[in-house]
């Protein structure tokens, strides 16, 4: 005991004691060890789809799957490529798209999903990229063919895409909105036209996609007293310059001039992919002859092996031009769709906006005396 006691005045276990109440600190204090990153926030994703695809191509089928689990950017980058070699079918392919963007949530900015369906690559393809060089002569083909014969912006991938978010359930309004050009209006002073260009895109209950385009025009008297050309192409099949429009378009043109009322034509009908033209025009005073002109088109329901697609973009035959666009059956099919039972009276005032009233007439010169 005595031992004891000497020892516990010693300097050695003082030592002890404050290095124990050191080290004992120290480690408490240790901050804890850092969690591993989740998969989805993982380096690779930093990488281009084109590296981790070649990655991939060095590794057994079982290992090449196994890698392709990882984390949701694999997943969606790798989990197309093997489709060809599965042999699937064009709708098969498309449904197994289909479910892998169900996987990707969309950005919670700005609501739009992170990837889209390109039904002719067979593949899903970065939002803000497209399919770039690798794209197929078949995907190049529908690029150029929507942009000429649809509208300028409208783009088959987010077509496909926001048809297969809509059958989910999922809210598809802000990818459309991504296609949807804004109104435009400009004043031409070198033939003193002003007009004005609108376009809007509606999924109707039917599921189709649907798309009204509207261009109205106010036109100067000619001094001959003829009546202006429409060279405006409403789809693949018919435009301003097929003859049954090309006579409706100076026929409105002519009863506006002589009367003091509106005046609207017949809607006529592309037997080939059934889009709708309607015309109107009517007097501005101080400026001109008011010429309306609104077409509806059904898109489809966006399915791989959607008719209505391919008759959108199927030429017509030199055969049938003189027999294309008179209506003879279902023309208010698609119109009663996109308005949502305001057909009963169809009008070019009742599908045009006073704001866009009020910026045509802005830029449009008045002339004192004219138009009267």
């Amino acid at each position: 005991m005595d031992y004891i006691r000497s020892f516990l005045g010693t300097t050695a276990f003082v030592l002890a004691v404050v290095l124990a109440f050191i080290l004992h600190t120290l480690i408490h204090r240790q901050s804890p060890r850092p969690r591993p990153r989740p998969l989805n926030s993982s380096p690779l994703t930093l990488l281009p789809p084109e590296i981790i695809q070649h990655i991939a191509s060095f590794l057994r089928p079982s290992a090449a799957a196994s890698f392709a689990s990882t984390c949701l950017f694999v997943r969606l980058t790798m989990g197309t490529p093997y489709l060809r070699a599965l042999r699937a079918s064009r709708i098969e392919s498309f449904e197994l798209l289909g479910l892998l963007l169900a996987d990707a949530p969309n950005d919670p900015a700005t609501n739009l999903p992170s990837r889209l369906i390109c039904a002719h690559c067979r593949r899903l393809i970065p939002l803000y990229r497209g399919c770039g060089d690798s794209a197929t002569p078949a995907c190049r083909e529908a690029w150029d063919l929507s942009r000429k014969y649809i509208e300028s912006s409208f783009l088959p991938p987010v077509f496909h895409t926001a048809m297969a978010m809509h059958r989910q359930g999922r809210p598809s309004d802000a990818l459309l909105a991504h296609i949807t050009p804004t109104t435009s209006t400009s004043y031409h002073s070198d033939n003193w036209i002003t007009s004005q260009h609108r376009a809007r895109y509606h999924i109707a209950t039917t599921g189709s996609l649907l798309l009204r385009r509207q261009i109205t025009c106010i036109l100067p008297y000619l001094v001959d007293g003829s009546n202006h050309r429409l060279h405006t192409q409403f789809c693949r099949h018919i435009g301003g310059q097929t003859k049954l429009i090309s006579d409706a378009v100076s026929l409105v043109q002519s009863e506006a001039r002589r009367g003091t009322r509106r005046s609207l034509s017949e809607f006529y009908l592309c037997i080939r992919c059934h889009t709708v033209v309607l015309l109107g025009a009517r007097k501005f005073r101080g400026r001109g002859i008011g010429l309306f002109v609104t077409w509806w088109r059904d898109l489809g329901d966006g399915w791989a092996n959607d008719e209505k697609w391919e008759k959108l973009t199927r030429p017509a035959l030199t055969a049938q031009s003189g027999t294309r666009v008179k209506v003879t059956y279902n023309y208010m099919d698609v119109i009663k769709a996109f308005e949502e039972g305001n057909s009963d009276y169809i009008d070019f005032d009742g599908v045009w906006s006073p704001t866009d009233r009020k910026e045509l007439l802005r830029l449009s010169p008045y002339k004192i005396g004219a138009g009267k």
